[in-house]
């Protein structure tokens, strides 16, 4: 039973499904508080709580871990039962800048990183079944280095956007395992998939990590070769590698640490 003075109902065995483009997750249920993330078409979450006035549900997205608040005008529903498949079984992802999908008798727009399910069924010729221009990729199949760096770079000028996960508003953090999520891999700073490695063994498709230890503030960067980065300066741009350093270093304490990670073994 909800407690008298308690700001939200607790909500169990409640799941649902993004399904318009963009999704804002809040960090309070109301619209002046700050943005955590976003959820993209097709990303799945479970619902957690509702606010007083039914207006604001709180829900939890498994993808990148976190919790937050959604209107209640944006929440729909599915069976638990299909949460579970959706979240076990493969999916298509979208990886064309911008993706059409004609959803109940209008057409949406899809973003990188969107996700389309369908039953074993509908997996057969699915495209001629709906209506939908753009590009996709299976997401079992994990890419291999240059198709990670194609999808990387797809987001050269995204400009910056805390909490931001699309072309349009990009997170610098979010941004990157965004990128990784497209390819295939489950990667998260909080939970690091693959292996740390010593900065002069980073080849294309792997990170940069830099940890400013007093200020505790991580920065990232995918090296494309040729002594060139991808990272987040305002926008998402390319510089070298040097650069990259030489400006982390100048706006750190004097205490931290740069090392590599390699996602792609």
């Amino acid at each position: 039973m909800r407690k008298e003075k308690s700001s939200e109902w607790p909500l169990t065995d409640v799941f649902g499904i993004c399904r318009q483009t963009i999704l804002p997750l809040y960090r309070k249920p109301t619209f002046e508080s700050a943005l955590i993330s976003q959820l993209l078409f097709g990303e799945c979450y479970q619902v957690k709580a509702i606010n007083p006035d039914q207006s604001w549900y709180k829900i939890f997205h498994e993808d990148t871990g976190l919790e937050g608040w959604i209107t209640s005008k944006s929440i729909k529903t599915i069976l638990p039962a299909d949460y579970a498949s959706f979240l076990s079984q493969d999916f298509q992802v979208v990886t064309s800048p911008v993706a059409i999908i004609e959803y109940q008798g209008t057409n949406l727009y899809l973003l990188p990183g969107s996700r389309l399910h369908f039953s074993e069924l509908e997996l057969f010729n699915w495209q001629d079944h709906i209506g939908f221009t753009g590009s996709v990729r299976s997401h079992a199949v994990k890419a291999g280095r240059d198709e990670l760096l194609e999808i990387a770079l797809k987001y050269i000028n995204a400009p910056y956007q805390s909490g931001g996960r699309s072309i349009f508003g990009l997170d610098e953090i979010k941004g990157f395992e965004l990128i990784y999520a497209t390819a295939g891999y489950q990667w998260t700073l909080e939970k690091m998939q693959g292996k740390m490695i010593e900065p002069d063994q980073v080849i294309p498709g792997d990170l940069f990590i830099f940890n400013d230890l007093d200020e505790k503030i991580t920065h990232v960067s995918m090296y494309l070769g040729a002594e060139e980065v991808l990272w987040m300066d305002g926008k998402m741009r390319i510089s070298d590698i040097d650069e990259w350093e030489t400006i982390q270093k100048n706006n750190s304490s004097k205490q931290y640490v740069l090392k590599g990670h390699s996602i792609i073994n």
